[in-house]
């Protein structure tokens, strides 16, 4: 233990000298902090402020009164295996959230003896996670020769080709009848141990089997032919059982890849990279399309999104060693960048709508993840905001079709008078794989002399109401920046000047408002005036509503 211990302040020692550097620095991410790590037990919300101001850096907070929906769980531990050691010691979380920790436990751990299996000491554990303030995910691994038990081996399963060089995980062929039957004989009993149905269970992942470490996938097919799964006769057994197995909570189940019949038994699904932040664009099984425009839309009548199943990301991959030879340099030679990545996968996993999130045990963005824990899980019917991210990328489509904006409720649009350009380069550290080449970059904020925006009438409706306007621009154009919007006093304004200084700045205004859309040009609802055409970064509006009542 302490020579793995040694050779890992080595390696530490090895990055900080030798990756720790990069050229340019944090200048290439100027807007993001330094590569810090605070634990999630030192976390507290953005403090709220109930007056108009402006701070510096970006602005995170919601009202006191705002609670996470039931639907949030942030997942923030992981523990390998049956050991409690990890449980016993999971840290006391200072910001509202749901916190879950996840069970990772291999096939061997619950069934050393074929037809002995125990779940008590996964059901003990569940129990004392609870005790600690967190609730469980279950997720069991069963393909990978050494996920399952030694007496499998009798039975002659082949292995599974895996279309990947040099991969992490072998897997048993889960097609084989062998190993299906004792898969489903597994999975009834694991429905009669009352497991799905605990109340301290918050998930159960479904998965398949896949050359990286998690029996990822639904099916023996890639996901580019994952409709392909649901034809296979073993596959659809698998769903079948595990949906009685859950049934009455099949919400709890997520997949590890797409099954449109899985959604039709009430599954929902994670996916598990949004580190590359840019993937999965365009995808129509999760309602991520782009529009005649290029604007990235979400198509709220796709089943996963308007039943609020459970859709869950992973922004995990944010420790030095992804920045090392260790990792092949997954994300770059240094850590400087992290910080804007995931401070960009974070939107990203809310623009797509997940209510469910595995974090670190750590935040680069403190603040931020407190945010995010609030926005996990919300509808057009409870959410307490809504935003737009004015950014814009390009993906391999086309020539390289631009990106539009990750948006949430509050939509841009360009519009005759109100052309916005792209503006604020940052440089990717990497060559992304849906990234048009020669295009490795991100724009991060929007300018222009007018920007329009429309705001979702679901969440505010067509009268007067209170809301609270907060704007982050970039101050390094000095002048000015006017809010517009219309109430029953007819059109108003609010300003801010900016300085000229290298830096961003987040605007708050709280204001009376009516979002009609005859108020203004295109249906627009409310805009934004620079003629020094000041950027832009992101715009979020918060719903007051309920302020009034909760302060008396």
């Amino acid at each position: 233990m302490k020579s793995t211990v040694f050779i890992w302040i080595i390696i530490t020692l090895l990055f900080v000298t030798t990756y720790g550097q990069e050229t340019g620095g944090r200048a290439k991410y100027p807007f993001w902090g330094d590569y810090h790590k605070t634990p999630v037990s030192e976390i507290k919300k953005a403090v709220w402020i109930e007056k108009d101001t402006v701070i510096d850096g970006w602005d995170w907070s919601l009202p006191d009164f705002v609670e996470p929906s039931a639907k949030s769980n942030l997942c923030i531990a992981r523990n390998f295996g049956l050991g409690k050691n990890k449980i016993e010691h999971l840290p006391e979380i200072n910001f509202p959230a749901n916190p879950v920790i996840s069970h990772w436990v291999k096939w061997h751990e619950l069934e050393p003896v074929e037809g002995e299996i125990n779940f008590q000491p996964l059901i003990d554990n569940i129990k004392l996670a609870y005790e600690k303030g967190y609730g469980s995910i279950v997720r069991l691994h069963f393909s990978a020769i050494d996920f399952a038990p030694d007496w499998i081996k009798k039975y002659n399963i082949p292995i599974r080709k895996e279309n990947k060089e040099n991969p992490i995980k072998t897997n048993y062929d889960p097609g084989h009848p062998e190993f299906h039957k004792r898969y489903i004989k597994f999975i009834k009993a694991l429905g009669e141990s009352g497991i799905p149905h605990m109340k301290e269970v918050k998930g159960l992942f479904l998965g398949y089997a896949s050359p990286s470490n998690g029996d990822e996938g639904i099916g023996p097919f890639p996901e580019k032919e994952a409709d392909a799964n649901d034809t296979i006769p073993h596959v659809i057994e698998r769903i079948d059982t595990w949906a009685e197995a859950c049934k009455g909570v099949e919400y709890k189940v997520f997949m590890g890849g797409l099954s449109n019949y899985g959604f039709s038994k009430g599954f929902g699904i994670r996916r598990g990279f949004v580190e590359m932040y840019l993937y999965h664009i365009p995808d129509e099984h999760i309602g991520q399309k782009l529009n005649e425009n290029n604007y990235l839309v979400v198509d709220e009548s796709n089943q996963v999104i308007s039943n609020n199943l459970f859709q869950g990301e992973e922004n995990e991959e944010y420790e030095e060693k992804w920045a090392t030879d260790w990792r092949d340099f997954r994300f770059g030679r240094s850590t400087v960048s992290f910080p804007y990545r995931y401070f960009t996968a974070n939107l990203r996993l809310l623009q797509m709508r997940c209510n469910y999130l595995l974090n670190n045990e750590f935040s680069l963005l403190p603040e931020m993840l407190a945010w995010v824990s609030l926005e996990l899980g919300r509808t057009r019917e409870d959410t307490p905001d809504a935003w737009c991210f004015l950014r814009e990328s390009y993906i391999k489509n086309d020539g390289g079709r631009p990106v539009k904006n990750f948006e949430r409720w509050i939509y841009q649009r360009d519009a005759p008078g109100y052309e916005t350009t792209p503006v604020i380069k940052i440089e990717h550290p990497i060559q992304m794989w849906m990234v048009e080449p020669g295009k490795y970059y991100d724009f991060v904020a929007r300018k222009g002399k007018k920007i329009g925006f429309d705001v979702d009438d679901k969440i505010f409706p067509d009268k007067e109401q209170k809301v609270t306007v907060k704007v982050s621009y970039y101050d390094g154009v000095k002048g000015n920046l006017k809010l517009v919007y219309q109430n029953s006093q007819g059109l108003q304004n609010q300003s801010v000047g900016t300085s000229g200084k290298d830096a961003v700045k987040t605007a708050t205004f709280f204001v009376d408002a009516e979002f009609n859309e005859n108020a203004f040009p295109h249906n627009f609802d409310f805009e934004l005036h620079s003629e020094e055409e000041v950027p832009v970064f992101f715009v979020r509006l918060v719903n007051l509503k309920n302020y009034n009542n909760q302060k008396q």
